[in-house]
């Protein structure tokens, strides 16, 4: 009987001491639809009429997405592996002007992470004539690599998802 009394103090010491305002913090869920956008880089024309293209007529022209990584379907190879998609109109933002990927090429819908794209490099964005019209420097996706492989390590969603909002830009050539 004591024990129980002794048990039942410390459990009623225990509770009483609780923050009730304390909460776990929200780090996000997954998100099977997210999508990963490529911005302008900083410096680039959006709309502007000036030689070369602005980032309004790469987000026109654009049809596919190419670059090569050494993982191919989350698979290490000795040889690069040349990759490849393609912007459906649903993928391209006038307004913002940016293009969209699916963020399953980096987090599957089963939230296992591949890293064919964020170990890519030489990646171009390429017109209807298969002409490069862009890239993505290659110090750019291994800036973010780190960054979104050390949320997805601590499953924070939310920054992961940031990222994808954030980290990505291309150049007009």
């Amino acid at each position: 009987m004591k024990h129980l009394i002794f048990i039942l103090s410390v459990l009623i010491i225990t509770l009483a001491s609780c923050d009730p305002k304390h909460e776990i913090p929200e780090i996000g869920k997954l998100d099977p639809n997210a999508m990963i956008l490529i911005k302008p880089a900083k410096g680039v024309q959006l709309r502007a009429a000036v030689p070369g293209l602005t980032a309004l007529e790469i987000v026109e022209q654009a049809l596919n997405i190419k670059w090569q990584s050494h993982y191919f379907n989350d698979v290490y190879h000795k040889e690069a592996k040349s990759i490849a998609r393609t912007f459906l109109e649903s993928q391209k933002d006038y307004e913002a002007p940016a293009l969209k990927m699916l963020g399953i090429d980096v987090i599957t819908q089963d939230g296992i992470y591949h890293r064919d794209f964020t170990h890519a490099f030489n990646i171009v964005i390429t017109d209807g004539n298969n002409d490069t019209i862009a890239y993505i420097p290659d110090n750019t996706v291994s800036e973010a690599r780190s960054l979104i492989e050390d949320a997805y390590n601590d499953q924070d969603y939310t920054e992961v998802y940031s990222l994808f909002d954030s980290a990505f830009t291309f150049t007009p050539l």
